[in-house]
């Protein structure tokens, strides 16, 4: 956390305890096809690199063992129309996996970016990621990262971004597996009218464990984040989300917004939120929300009237909370095998009667 708070409540930060298998030079091409208007670079990146959600630490680390990724590069004013994917596969051919990727988007440009990361069976492994992303004035960058990983599996995902004048930077995140998941977002607002959207889902069973840290800093003038975090947790499952909005001197007239919706359907879960907002300047707008508990029992009895058991009742309640954030993602066969993924895992709830 950007400020420390007691030492007992275990949330000023999370130490990554994981041996990672041989980091080997990746099997296979995760870049399937580069869509009409985005290049790939050996330039460096505009301007400074963006400190990330997860640390200096963690970034190292990637780029000290990366054994895939790319820099992409959008021209100036170049609006591009279908989205770039980079998919990973753990595997026992990729036990390990650490990719460095770099986005750039020109003034006034747009571009998607969609990035999932799966295993093959039961295969176990590690995966570090390490994505920076740089928005020039008036550009669009839009991410999706979805996890998809198997029980045996570490994972982290670590993000740092930039946006000038009137800049948008909108992050997609699907947490919903590997026994260890990590994941950082830290949004530098730096001209004025910039913005930060950023939508998260995840999941927890069994004895999983989840750790989020997101931070925006409003730096430049009239600037907007809006935070939005849902979850359900089962079993012996425990998550920990941090949210920092930064309010900078300077950025007057500047709003943040953050929220999470936490399900919990165990006695035995552990939910940790430590929501944040430090502020230096003077009219500014800073807000936000926690709700944590069980279902709601009248919209429960609902469903239940209408013929569905209660199991079946719950399952649809979380899947409802989810699809906000699954409709965000412009690729149809992931959003189905995000979907397939989470009524795999919402079977689990079979026992509960």
């Amino acid at each position: 956390m950007p400020t420390k708070t007691w030492n007992h409540l275990g949330i000023n930060d999370a130490g990554l305890n994981a041996e990672a298998p041989e980091f080997r030079p990746y099997a296979g091409e995760p870049l399937a096809a580069l869509p009409a208007g985005v290049t790939v670079s050996e330039q460096a990146a505009p301007g400074p690199e963006p400190e990330t959600g997860m640390g200096a630490e963690a970034a190292g680390f990637v780029k000290e063992n990366a054994n895939t990724g790319v820099s992409l590069r959008v021209a100036p004013g170049v609006k591009v129309r279908e989205p770039v994917r980079l998919d990973y596969l753990l595997s026992a051919e990729n036990p390990a996996v650490a990719d460095n990727v770099t986005v750039a988007a020109g003034e006034g440009s747009e571009v998607t970016v969609v990035m999932s990361c799966r295993s093959a069976g039961d295969a176990a492994g590690f995966h570090g990621g390490l994505t920076k992303l740089y928005a020039a004035q008036g550009a669009a960058i839009h991410l999706v990262q979805v996890q998809l990983l198997g029980d045996g599996c570490t994972h982290f995902d670590n993000v740092g971004a930039t946006a000038e004048d009137d800049a948008l930077i909108d992050v997609v995140q699907a947490e919903l597996g590997a026994e260890k998941s990590y994941s950082g977002v830290k949004a530098r607002l730096n001209g004025a009218g910039s913005r930060l959207r950023l939508d998260t889902i995840y999941f927890g069973d069994r004895s999983r464990a989840l750790d989020f840290n997101y931070v925006a800093d409003h730096v430049g003038r009239k600037t907007k984040c809006e935070i939005s975090v849902a979850g359900a947790l089962l079993d012996e499952s425990e998550k920990t989300f941090r949210g920092t909005i930064n309010f900078l001197r300077g950025a007057k007239r500047a709003k943040g917004r953050e929220s999470e919706f936490n399900l919990l359907f165990s006695p035995k879960v552990r939910s940790r939120t430590a929501p944040l907002i430090l502020c230096e300047e003077e009219d500014v707008e800073g807000q936000h929300a926690a709700s944590t508990g069980k279902i709601d029992a009248n919209r429960l009895f609902y469903l239940m009237s209408r013929g569905l058991s209660e199991t079946d009742a719950k399952k649809l309640l979380i899947e409802a909370q989810f699809r906000p954030v699954t409709d965000r993602i412009p690729d149809e066969g992931l959003r189905g095998a995000i979907m397939a993924y989470v009524k795999e895992r919402l079977s689990k709830l079979e026992p509960m009667g």
